[in-house]
């Protein structure tokens, strides 16, 4: 089982929060009863009182709140066998996982933004082939292509600035590697390229050159402001030689070049996140073709098995009677 919305998870301390309240008020409200009617007095309060039906009760509500939460959470398990030779295209996501990316001008940051944004994308892509790349100082294949975006998403979340040790940027080792991983396919072949722009190594322009004469159109997307913002470093924010704090901004001009030279487009992302449903659709116009030998798997929700529990959980605490038979 996986979840679709893992950070709903976080929720489920609600649930404990909830045990311990109920502890603390229940242990106060006893202590006051018994400091009100000392004595024999206490066990007579509690005559008709079933303390074993109360502590159900108290399990099946917390059980109820679990079950609500683990909904929320999108559980999703089983796949779905879709038709071999589906039309699709073949989708490699290359993310920049450089130092510079950890700017925050994007909320949380920049990779934080640029994954939680890919993960709306890799939904609306379900049924061709999505590849993953993670670059820095150099570049490797993280997921290969596959139809099966659970998988994808798996991956995504592994992605980090610590992912790659080689520092830097280097926009052509991320098309080389992208363009291994499209192997001889026939099909539509787009890189998704996800970065600042800050190219510090290697040849972004010569690798645009390499992916259009395969016939690869790379969709440049620019993450961050064209304004730049200081690089988080330990005991503050980056500096160079000088002393100075090195600003990190958008290189739109670098990523248009990049877009127009394999008949791509180029994007910026802010914080509405337009820029995403603009490449959405025009990733959506490209000619779709046949991916023979291939079954397109995606995972089943099963949300309404836990608010059905839920439900379930609330009727029978309503039903049980706290007072004995």
């Amino acid at each position: 089982m996986i979840f679709g919305d893992t950070v709903n998870l976080w929720l489920l301390l609600i649930v404990i929060g909830l045990i311990v309240l109920e502890m603390i008020l229940w242990n106060k409200k006893k202590n006051l009863i018994a400091s009100m009617f000392p004595g024999e007095l206490t066990d007579l309060m509690f005559k008709n009182w079933d303390k074993k039906k109360r502590f159900i009760k108290q399990g099946l509500f917390a059980l109820a709140i679990l079950f609500l939460i683990l909904a929320l959470a999108r559980p999703q398990w089983g796949k779905k066998t879709e038709v071999a030779g589906q039309k699709g295209i073949d989708v490699m996501i290359a993310i920049d996982v450089s130092k510079s990316m950890l700017v925050q001008d994007l909320t949380p940051n920049r990779i934080e933004n640029a994954k939680s944004s890919l993960n709306l994308i890799i939904d609306e892509l379900a049924g061709n082939r999505i590849g993953l790349v993670a670059f820095a100082g150099a570049g490797f294949i993280n997921c290969p292509l596959t139809t099966d975006i659970g998988a994808v998403k798996i991956f995504l979340k592994t992605i980090d600035t610590e992912l790659i040790p080689d520092p830097g940027t280097d926009i052509e080792s991320a098309v080389q590697e992208c363009i291994k991983a499209f192997g001889k396919s026939t099909n539509s072949k787009v890189i998704i390229l996800l970065t600042d722009g800050e190219e510090l190594s290697g040849s972004a322009l010569s690798a645009a050159e390499l992916a259009h004469k395969e016939g690869i159109r790379i969709f440049a997307v620019g993450i961050g402001s064209t304004e730049g913002a200081p690089i988080p470093a330990e005991g503050g924010f980056k500096k160079d030689e000088k002393g100075n704090i090195i600003m990190s901004r958008v290189n739109q001009e670098l990523l248009n070049v990049l877009s127009e030279k394999t008949g791509g487009r180029s994007f910026l992302i802010s914080q509405d996140r337009t820029g995403f449903q603009r490449l959405f659709a025009a990733i959506s116009m490209l000619p779709k073709q046949r991916l023979e030998g291939n079954m397109a798997y995606q995972y089943q929700d099963r949300f309404q098995i836990f608010i059905f529990l839920s439900l379930l959980c609330l009727v029978a605490e309503m039903l049980i009677p706290e007072r004995k038979s």
